[in-house]
């Protein structure tokens, strides 16, 4: 069953509460620091926290020495529920989830996603990776579809808390929130984050590995808006 939320519940006054960045992260020792870096360099942000999910490198190494507080999970329990156990770390109203994959994220890319919740103009942001060097046309489709896989997004934490436990696991969350956001009457703001490419899987895990995460990601996104909708 699922319960429709009027908008005006999400109306009060946010500007000067508490926000909590959350970067959840599975084997990032080659990106992890310039994302915590630009997230503690952002004015908005008053609190960082990392899960490292099960990494088998050097992530938690890399995110202890930037002082910043690492929650280590002793096996990877999937990028969802790392979520999850970051927000239940905060009494921050605000959140936002970070990939820990960017490549040149800034400051600026995350106050841009950060002001229209402060302002009450969205419940939630989605900041896509920019992929203009693909042509005009997908970069259009972007900004017009949202991508709902994207999970770099702000968010007020009331809505995160409205999302069913069962979708709260391995890659479902994001098509989640983008669905039950649609289905609750929620404003949502897409943010094309100029300059910002992820580490592709493949750079990550080599040729073979990378191809089969990526098609278990997809594969598990595909599955999660299958029940979604016969749900």
């Amino acid at each position: 069953m699922i319960i429709i939320i009027a908008p005006e519940r999400f109306s009060c006054n946010y500007k000067k509460m508490k926000i909590c960045a959350i970067i959840p992260a599975f084997n990032e020792e080659k990106t992890i620091a310039s994302v915590i870096r630009a997230a503690k360099s952002t004015p908005l942000i008053s609190e960082v926290i990392v899960i490292d999910d099960g990494s088998s490198d050097n992530t938690y190494e890399v995110a202890k020495r930037l002082k910043v507080k690492v929650i280590k999970l002793l096996e990877n329990r999937g990028k969802s529920m790392a979520m999850e156990v970051g927000v239940k770390e905060t009494d921050a109203p605000i959140l936002i989830f970070i990939d820990a994959d960017l490549i040149g994220i800034k400051s600026e890319h995350l106050k841009l996603m950060l002001e229209p919740i402060l302002k009450n103009d969205s419940e939630m942001t989605i900041g896509t990776i920019d992929r203009r060097n693909l042509g005009k046309t997908l970069d259009w489709f972007v900004k017009k579809n949202k991508l709902p896989f994207s999970g770099t997004r702000a968010l007020k934490k009331e809505f995160w808390s409205e999302i069913p436990p069962e979708y709260k696991k391995k890659y479902y969350i994001e098509s989640a929130l983008s669905y039950f956001a649609k289905q609750k009457e929620l404003k949502v703001k897409t943010i094309v984050l100029k300059n910002v490419k992820h580490l592709i899987k493949e750079k990550k895990y080599g040729i073979l590995l990378g191809i089969k995460s990526r098609a278990e990601m997809f594969f598990q996104m595909a599955i999660v808006n299958l029940i979604i909708r016969i749900k």
